[in-house]
């Protein structure tokens, strides 16, 4: 199952996105019990709405008529990753971590599916960095690895922006959280969608040009490990999102330098999941 967080004619919406582009309203359908999204994970009510979108024949809206949300209109927490791929690890000059690297993404420094990222002012070094995110599904403190794909409700595209000049010479957390600098979307996938994960990949394209390429097999904390490990040290929500790092490619890595201009379209593209579309304003 696919599900999107939507606008259409003004009012905000979410429903369960088909293969054909058309999306089944399902506030419309089981709103009462699930008004949004983000209660829809936190109750578990997937079987609710997988009963409801199977008796709707004619899909209610579709793709090319809705303003895509952030998956989410409530806050979460939006725990990202550094550092989880060798290759990144060795382009930016950094020894294998021990253990994940992690900072906070605040809400306010993300955009939804086709929507627009804000260039900074202050600074010309605006970088991409393509990234495979884990949403949880049920509250959860010092789960082990081994148990942890019950706490799974899905994944989507995300792009950590980065403005690296902030974030080498400042603190990572301003570099990292610059307004409308990152997205997430289009569609929270469902593990069953997925099937087996390590052979997928993910590939982020700058403008039409190829600039990041990985299968999730190359990570160096799994997936399981990441929430074993968040886990430990906090506790995870409902809703909360990991971002599990980016692959080798990155601009500021590059010689020279590609940073993002005006008019660049930003694509993060994952095998099963979907692609994440922005463009530079």
């Amino acid at each position: 199952m696919k599900f999107v967080s939507y606008i259409h004619q003004g009012n905000n919406a979410y429903g369960m996105l088909r293969e054909d582009g058309g999306i089944v309203n399902l506030d419309s359908r089981i709103g009462k019990d699930y008004p949004t999204l983000l209660q829809l994970v936190q109750k578990n009510g997937f079987a609710a709405a997988k009963r409801a979108a199977a008796e709707v024949t004619v899909a209610d809206v579709q793709e090319s008529s809705i303003r895509y949300l952030p998956l989410f209109l409530e806050p979460v927490t939006i725990h990202c990753v550094g550092l989880n791929y060798a290759a990144h690890a060795a382009e930016a000059g950094h020894k294998l971590p021990e253990f994940p690297r992690t900072f906070i993404k605040i809400p306010a420094a993300l955009v939804a599916h086709n929507e627009d990222f804000e260039k900074p002012t202050l600074s010309p070094e605006f970088d991409f960095e393509g990234e495979l995110a884990v949403i949880i599904a049920k509250t959860v403190r010092k789960v082990r690895a081994q148990d942890a794909a019950q706490y799974i409700a899905g994944y989507t595209c995300f792009m950590d922006g980065s403005v690296r000049d902030y974030q080498f010479q400042r603190t990572l957390d301003q570099g990292k959280n610059f307004y409308r600098s990152s997205s997430i979307g289009p569609a929270l996938v469902t593990p069953d969608e997925i099937g087996e994960l390590d052979p997928l990949t993910l590939t982020t394209r700058v403008s039409g040009e190829t600039m990041q390429h990985t299968a999730f097999d190359n990570m160096i904390f799994t997936i399981p490990k990441l929430i074993e490990y968040i886990s430990g040290f906090t506790e995870l929500h409902a809703g909360d999102v990991i971002a599990t790092g980016t692959p080798e490619g990155v601009g500021f890595s590059r010689t020279p330098p590609r940073f993002l201009q005006k008019g660049d379209v930003v694509e993060v593209i994952i095998d099963k999941i979907g692609v994440l579309r922005n463009k530079v304003s």
